[in-house]
């Protein structure tokens, strides 16, 4: 059944209207909304002793009364709570006195609106903290403005401290159970393993509770029987169908060293929790909680706060170093790794385990840092469809300002600072729009929110029922904000209430898909969100220039589907269940051509990399990542001429690498080798060839790693000849190389008929970023024991010695003179293109246009993208997820030198802000380092308002060793012949991560070919959270150079790891094509796709 409520009917306020996203504060006068929620600090009561004390309280937005205008609840820490009738207009009238709504003077917190009694009128429940009573309330709608408390009745009194709780249907019985986060009151900033004891004493009080509805007004607390007991410091809770399977989830985030903690309902009344096996890095410091699908895929995403600052000063002064040991103990203590940034989890779906995977955008999508943070909301603010954000910002004092801190470092008790000496610094909200490809733009200036304070509770709702979303927000010492949507353009929109069944009359849980052409939007309702708030129960859709929507789902909470076709815009459509409407399930929205199938098991292999113990920044503090592990290398051929493809398997030091025999059945047995016996080598890379044109293939095995303690010969190379079938290595075939390589390629580049080489230098092990030696090695000829190369750099290639950071390698014959050429790749480097002249090798990278493309560049691959009979270029660079950035008028930079003259090299990361040459390291690292910076800036606040020359002088940067970035994004370079290229961009998923090789696929002959990328990188310093959100991507090719990507979970792609490597190869003779996925510090992953 439906019922429209038309747009002229709704419209209760006309005003000017003005472009682009637009808000307006409105001022009490005309609001008549005049709640502050000011607290009162003392000797006894601060941050100190009471850390709850600058979290301020929440917001509920709903219609209590049932006129068609939704209501304002505000709960108030050391004030009274107030409920806001709205009269129209955007003028609230306070009902509060004698409504039964204000409390008794517990210390509230979060606020959530619901019809738990089921009479069709909206209930408050609220959260209660404090150190005097603590037990939460239920204020019972009485259907004449005044409300009944009756907690305790409904046996949901919760008496631990609580910060905000979720009604929801988790046992999908039909009515709405109940959630309640709570965080204990425990001393600040304690050490790992208190926190840890207090995970393994796993108190009932200090858990999270679960609720069951058991009708009849009744609760039953299940928390121990649904496994949802588990120690918590709770600031964020909403659930969410986060797998697709019909059943809803719950997110819980958790502040300081506590892991979140994400259950998965197990669909028989229990949850498991699989934060581990479902994301891969979360925020330090969770704070609030909202889900929903920002990038319209049909899938619901995570958005998580912390208090990293946006700006750079109050970085340096209040954010302290993350201590490396405290980091890996927080991992080895069981937790998760947490980095202090705000953390956007996309979903790319369930796993074969039905666990949602997720990759985590926040850099990408420019949303890491909005400093002391609170609340979010997705929200579609301008009706265009995409959902932008909100999110409430402020600390009303600077708790973590370091110069303090330091100060009273020493005192009798160092945790108790005196708060009058801490800084207070209002700090405005921040208003974020979805412009698309999974990125947002910051235009909180231009949308109207410039006010500053010390916000909290935030919450949205059509207040003035104009068809666009106002905003509530509560803030802390200030009268609440109340924002008015002013944005003017020609978007439509729909807006959806939901008539549920008796037991759920708001219809909790149901999800709405609305179809337009070939563009879709989904959304489940569920009330709690962002922080201590709940919002609205009508579901807002943004239709962008769509007048009517051409079909519209309902996915009911019992799994039934109704479907509408052609909706009218610019209405409110109430919908009930109407049984002639229903369909059968739902049709996938994609194809499945490719399907990728983990065989691994199946195939008989068993191989793990296993890294060994070495930890470069005790050696080089402040280097941008680890470089000991950056294997294994990985190659394919038949190395047995039986028809059927083979593979070897580098290792890191101390573990043994492998030789996999194929057998007809595509089955794998391991082979003996020489290679068995040289387990201390790091084998960073591997190669299949034929250097002696005797009909088999030949190993040639990279060594590297960055181990200063080595000695030189820990980094030789090795050449292993096939001989009969059996292996042997040539100690005195290649020349002695004593640097860390990672890549060897092959090429007849003399046209004398056998397979010459380049190597390339990775690293001087312990000297990064200064350029390892490079080599062309020719082939001399022999056959077997007889083989024998020589270094000839020098004569042909001079200026390949000290290239660089190499990582990647091809040869191509770029110019068409039927010579091969060079294209060489690495960190801090340009694509450089070597062209083969008959007397040697001749650098044209800037007549090639390709002087500009500095970047950490890991892979390249050759292929015709856009089959015009030329050869283009993939290139896989650094991503652009992460902490370290470019743009077209900045670059990231690095120097290198002496420093502090203690004879040992140091490193400076650097970029460019606001014209400004900073540091990316802060005061305590950089003096890790260089003591001497310590000693010259006293304080964190000197250190932040130093620039680079300040710190380190301007002779000694001059006399550095520098490279710079410009580019860390992934591109394919089209061959537009004449030896000009054009770089393009590969598409915004692929920029999620590093991509750390390539492997090219074919459909058929015919066919345009894909992409597949691997990539990760793992061994980030602990203050730049390590790149880690792919999951395998492959890139189709639409013909025309551009490349788009399918759903993961309709694929079947979804390798976790630091994958190095990826190889095709064939089952059988003339099986199906699979693909070997290298990870390291990982087990190999064997993949078939059909």
């Amino acid at each position: 059944m439906i019922f429209l409520v038309p747009f002229s009917l709704l419209l209760t306020r006309c005003s000017d209207r003005v472009s682009g996203i637009q808000f307006n504060e409105l001022p009490p006068d005309v609001t008549n909304v005049l709640f502050s929620n000011n607290i009162q600090e003392s000797d006894s009561l601060d941050y100190y002793s009471f850390p709850y004390i600058y979290m301020g309280g929440g917001v509920a937005i709903g219609d209590v009364d049932n006129d068609g205008l939704s209501d304002v609840f505000f709960t108030g820490n050391m004030v009274k709570n107030k409920l806001y009738l709205n009269k129209g207009n955007l003028s609230f009238k306070d009902i509060s006195v004698g409504s039964g709504v204000e409390g008794d003077g517990r210390w509230y917190t979060g606020a959530t609106m619901v019809d738990i009694n089921l009479d069709g009128w909206l209930d408050i429940y609220v959260c209660v903290s404090g150190k005097g009573k603590t037990k939460n309330q239920l204020f019972i709608n009485n259907g004449d403005l005044t409300f009944s408390e009756m907690a305790e009745a409904y046996g949901i009194d919760d008496v631990s401290t609580s910060i905000q709780s979720t009604f929801f249907d988790y046992d999908n019985d039909g009515d709405l159970d109940l959630f309640v986060g709570n965080y204990p009151i425990i001393p600040i900033s304690l050490g790992n393993e208190f926190y840890f004891n207090k995970i393994r004493e796993n108190n009932f009080e200090s858990s999270g509770h679960l609720y069951r509805n058991d009708g009849n007004n009744s609760f039953t607390d299940l928390t121990h029987e649904a496994g949802v007991q588990n120690y918590g410091l709770t600031l964020g809770v909403v659930a969410a169908d986060f797998n697709e399977d019909g059943w809803q989830d719950l997110y819980i985030s958790n502040d300081f060293q506590i892991p979140d903690y994400f259950y998965l309902n197990n669909q028989d009344g229990t949850f498991t929790e699989v934060l581990k096996q479902s994301v891969n890095h979360t925020s330090m410091f969770g704070m609030g909680v909202d889900a929903s699908d920002f990038n319209n895929d049909g899938l619901i995403d995570l958005m998580q706060l912390d208090m990293a600052p946006e700006d750079y000063k109050r970085a340096k002064v209040n954010m302290a170093s993350m201590n490396p040991e405290n980091f890996w103990e927080i991992v080895s203590l069981g937790g998760h790794y947490q980095y202090m940034q705000n953390s956007l989890q996309v979903n790319n779906g369930p796993n074969q385990e039905s666990i949602p995977q997720f990759s985590e955008i926040s850099r990408y999508s420019g949303l890491a840092t909005t400093d002391w943070s609170w609340g979010v909301l997705f929200a579609d603010l301008d009706n265009d469809a995409n959902k932008d954000l909100l999110i409430t910002n402020g600390i009303r004092k600077d708790v973590n300002d370091n110069d303090v801190i330091k100060k009273n470092e020493f005192s009798l008790n160092p945790m108790k600072v005196d708060t009058k000496e801490l800084r207070s610094q209002p700090l405005s909200n921040y208003v974020f729009q979805n412009t698309g490809g999974f990125k947002f733009k910051n235009i909180t200036r231009s949308a109207g929110f410039n006010s500053k304070g010390f916000s909290n509770g935030i919450a949205y709702g059509d207040l003035d029922n104009d068809g666009d979303l106002d905003i509530i927000i509560s803030n802390l010492d200030g009268i609440a904000s109340v924002y008015e949507n002013k944005t003017e353009n020609s978007n439509h929109y729909l807006r959806i209430k939901i008539k549920g069944p008796n037991e759920n009359p708001n219809g909790l849980g149901t999800r709405i898909t609305v179809f337009n052409g070939d563009k879709m939007q989904m959304q489940e309702l569920t009330l709690t969100r962002g922080f201590q708030s709940s919002v609205e129960p009508i579901v807002h859709f943004g239709l962008g220039q769509n007048k009517l929507v051409e079909r519209l789902m309902i996915s009911w909470p019992d799994g039934s589907i109704q479907v509408l076709n052609d909706v009218l815009a610019d209405q409110i459509l109430v919908i009930e269940k109407d049984i002639e409407k229903l369909v059968e399930g739902q049709e996938s929205r994609y194809g499945t051509k490719h399907n990728f199938t983990d065989i691994t098991n199946k195939a008989n292999i068993d191989f793990k990399h296993q890294e060994d113990l070495f930890d470069d920044f005790v050696f080089e503090p402040l280097l941008p990542h680890k470089n000991s592990a950056i294997g294994p290398g990985l190659t394919v051929g038949d190395v047995n001429n039986d028809g059927i493809e083979d593979f070897f398997i580098g290792n890191a030091s101390g573990s043994a690498a492998a030789l996999y025999l194929q057998k007809e059945d595509g089955t794998f047995i391991e082979m003996e080798g020489p290679w068995q016996n040289d387990k201390e080598y790091e084998d960073t890379g591997a190669m299949f060839f034929d250097p002696d044109n005797d009909g088999d293939l030949d190993l040639y095995v990279v060594s590297g790693g960055n181990d200063i303690t080595k000695k030189d010969s820990y980094y030789r190379d090795r050449l292993y000849v096939n001989k009969g079938g059996v292996y042997i290595e040539l100690a005195n075939a290649i020349p002695e190389r004593t640097g860390s390589g990672q890549v060897v390629i092959s090429s007849d580049f003399d046209l004398d008929g056998d397979q010459d080489l380049f190597v390339g230098g990775r690293i001087v092990p312990g000297r990064y970023p200064y350029p390892a030696t490079s080599y062309i090695l020719r082939n001399d000829g022999g056959k077997d024991e007889e083989l024998h190369f020589t270094d000839i750099t020098k004569t042909i290639a001079p200026d390949l010695i000290s290239c660089g950071l190499v990582t990647s390698a091809l040869w191509q014959d770029f110019d068409q003179d039927g010579r091969p050429d060079l294209v060489i790749a690495g960190e801090w480097m340009a694509l450089r293109f070597f062209k083969n002249n008959k007397s040697g090798f001749e650098e044209v990278t800037t007549d090639m246009g390709m002087e500009g493309t500095s970047g950490w560049w890991y892979s390249l691959e050759s292929v015709d993208v856009d089959r015009d009979g030329d050869l283009d270029i993939v290139a896989g660079n650094l991503g652009l997820n992460y902490k370290y950035k470019t743009d077209e008028n900045t670059t990231f930079e690095i120097y290198a030198n002496d420093f502090d003259e203690n004879g040992k090299s140091d490193i400076v990361l650097a970029y460019i802000k606001n014209g400004k040459e900073l540091p990316v390291r802060g005061k305590e690292c950089s003096s890790q380092q260089i003591p001497a910076i310590g000693h010259r800036f006293s304080t964190y606040k000197s250190f932040a308002e130093a620039d680079l020359s300040d710190i380190y002088g301007d002779n000694m940067l001059k006399q550095s060793l520098k490279y710079d970035a410009s580019t860390f994004a992934h591109h394919w370079i089209e061959n537009k012949g004449s030896e000009k290229w054009d770089m393009h961009q590969l598409s915004p998923r692929s920029q999620f991560s590093s991509v750390n090789d390539i492997e090219i696929i074919y459909e058929d002959q015919d066919s345009y070919p894909e992409l597949l990328l691997v990539g990760n990188l793992y061994g980030s310093e602990v203050e730049t959270p390590r790149n880690d959100a792919s999951m395998g991507l492959l890139l189709k090719n639409k013909g025309s150079g551009e490349f788009f990507t399918q759903p993961r979970n309709e694929i079947g792609l979804m390798v976790k790891g630091e994958v190095k490597a990826v190889r095709s190869i064939r089952l059988g003779k003339n099986g199906s094509m699979a693909y070997l996925f290298a990870i390291n510090n990982d087990s190999l992953r064997l993949l078939s796709m059909d």
